[in-house]
């Protein structure tokens, strides 16, 4: 595919991540910049209630899938599968449509979540009820770890952004799991080290660069962690809104709507219904990284 970035096409379907200081990773959780958790609670409803509990009942997921998928990510590299086993069955599986809430922030944090199928944004709230959006997280992504080891309220709150399925973990039997397996401990050290990298950059870019270049990194980044190629290009598999994606790059809807409208004009972009595809993805990355100045952009 000829307008697909080298760094999307990995061996193996393993897409790298982009990073502006001329690497590549392989990580970069998402996010900054958000105005909407308060629509949730309208009227004093706590959306917590409406979260939909599966208790120990598996919806639609077989043990063996869920053993496959922790398998298959990093963190638990080289965990036997007996140990594996014995932590999926002391989880509990849940499930919740879009739109509600995993949890909210203040919530106890009393156990992690392993993230099965669909996405989340994880959102920060402030006293005058403005909000940020710290990542967006992906199936096989944990979500809790900083609460969990700091042994404090959640400091955000989880959306699902599309029907989402996770196993809950309960804090104390992964801290004794952590016990029995150091080396995984110290991986998630560097995940969590990697995320406040990731978000100090993008603090960085909502005060130094320009909506455009933003809103690229943005879509390259989601394009590296959630993206499929397709024959067109690099379509992003989360179903985000423009009002998402105006939150991830801290500005206002119009903005993002504008240079969207003009990218896809300029054969750059094809927009959907809470779907994007990146018709030109070397033309994004060009000016993300400012490495010239191409015609669809500013």
């Amino acid at each position: 595919m000829e307008d697909t970035p080298p760094h999307f096409l990995s061996e193996g379907n393993a897409p790298l991540r982009p990073s502006w200081d001329g690497k590549l990773e392989d990580k970069a959780p998402e996010g900054i910049c958000a105005q909407g958790l308060s629509k949730a609670k309208r009227g004093g409803r706590d959306l917590r209630s409406e979260n939909v509990a599966m208790g120990r009942g598996k919806p639609g997921l077989r043990e063996s899938q869920v053993m496959e998928a922790l398998d298959a990510h990093p963190l638990f590299r080289g965990v036997p599968p007996e140990e594996l086993r014995m932590l999926i069955r002391a989880g509990t599986w849940r499930a919740w449509p879009a739109g509600r809430f995993l949890f909210l922030e203040g919530d106890p944090a009393e156990g992690l979540y392993m993230l099965l199928e669909g996405y989340v944004k994880v959102v920060q709230t402030d006293v005058a009820g403005q909000e940020a959006v710290v990542q967006i997280v992906g199936p096989g992504e944990p979500l809790g770890l900083i609460a969990l080891f700091a042994d404090q309220p959640y400091p955000a709150s989880a959306q699902a952004i599309s029907p989402c399925r996770a196993l809950w973990i309960p804090g104390a039997v992964f801290r004794e799991f952590l016990l029995r397996h150091p080396e995984i401990t110290l991986r998630i050290l560097r995940l969590l080290a990697e995320r406040l990298h990731e978000t100090h950059r993008r603090l960085l870019e909502v005060s130094a660069l320009r909506v455009e270049r933003r809103l690229a990194r943005a879509l390259v980044r989601l394009a590296g962690r959630l993206g499929r190629r397709t024959e067109e290009g690099i379509e992003l598999m989360l179903p985000l809104s423009r009002e998402e994606l105006a939150e991830l790059c801290g500005t206002r809807l119009h903005t993002v709507s504008r240079v969207l409208n003009r990218w896809q004009r300029s054969g750059w972009v094809r927009l959907g219904r809470r779907r994007i595809l990146l018709r030109k993805p070397h033309a994004l990355v060009a000016l993300a990284e400012e490495l010239e100045s191409p015609q669809g952009g500013s």
